[in-house]
């Protein structure tokens, strides 16, 4: 007979002990119905079965750290023995229990049962809808969880790409909002230079005239003292120079009255001054809950 992985080894671990099912599966689980190891898969899917919907499954640190008794065993031992009297074989089947059992539950527990004898039941069970029914089930199981797999693997797929995809459109946004305000800012720069150039061009040209008068009192003055050693003309060149000065303080005052410039502040935009204290500026990440 096989020998079975779930009785490899009689230390006291749950390490050295294998699914029944997947010998080369550790064991996660105990059925004490059925007094046979599983491993998670097939512990999670054991009670599923209608034939074993009512058996005890115990998993992790509640199930027993080896089986009832030391060295090797054959998975038909530990599947026959009784799950209320361990010594005994399964031998019979109640119909209206749907339940297996020995010789000693038969006659205390199903006494007024209809009872059938195991042995001679399960000739051509094989062959049996009920069996057939079970296997389909496994098969149906089995499909089901492929899908499952599938799909999951496709939301992988597409949580990796969604991840990708929104970095790289954070990416690009930050591109255009640096882009954006470099443009902004060569713009504000020009403005402030034309201002600046406008009113230097403005002031130099008052300097220029305010210089030419300067040159102009500078030079009628030197004129009017030449004529000082002689009172006529010095008379005549001062009415002369006085009527030049009337018209050069004219226009004196003209260039005092323009000696202005454009004064400016820049101030900031109140948007950007939100988005800069706001900690979720920029762009906020909106979930959804995504499927297939």
């Amino acid at each position: 007979m096989d020998q079975v992985g779930g009785a490899r080894a009689s230390k006291q671990s749950t390490q050295d002990i294998y699914c029944h099912i997947c010998p080369n599966v550790r064991a996660a689980a105990h059925c004490v119905d059925c007094r046979i190891y599983l491993c998670r898969s097939c512990g999670g899917n054991h009670t599923k079965f209608p034939t074993f919907d009512n058996h005890r499954v115990l998993a992790g640190t509640k199930m027993p750290s080896s089986l009832h008794h030391q060295g090797q065993r054959n998975i038909a031992d530990d599947l026959r023995r009784c799950s209320d009297h361990p010594q005994e074989d399964i031998k019979f089947f109640c119909a209206s229990h749907d339940a297996v059992y020995c010789g000693i539950c038969s006659t205390k527990r199903h006494k007024g049962c209809q009872q059938e004898y195991i042995p001679e039941l399960s000739n051509d069970y094989i062959n049996s809808g009920d069996y057939k029914k079970v296997t389909a089930y496994f098969q149906s199981t089995d499909s089901t969880t492929n899908a499952v797999l599938k799909e999951i693997d496709h939301l992988i797929k597409k949580v990796d790409q969604l991840n990708s995809s929104q970095v790289e459109e954070l990416k690009k946004f930050k591109v255009l909002i640096i882009a954006y305000f470099d443009q902004r800012e060569k713009e504000l720069l020009r403005e402030i230079q034309l201002t600046h150039d406008k009113d230097i061009a403005a002031l130099k040209k008052l300097q220029s005239s305010a210089n030419a008068i300067k040159s102009d009192i500078s030079q009628e003055l030197a004129n009017v003292k030449t004529h000082e050693k002689n009172s006529s003309d010095l008379f005549i060149a001062t009415k002369r120079a006085q009527a030049l000065l009337d018209k050069l303080q004219s226009l004196l005052n003209d260039i005092a009255g323009r000696t202005k410039y454009q004064e400016y502040d820049l101030q900031r935009d109140p948007l950007v001054e939100t988005l800069l204290k706001n900690k979720d500026g920029m762009a906020q990440l909106v979930t959804s809950s995504g499927n297939l």
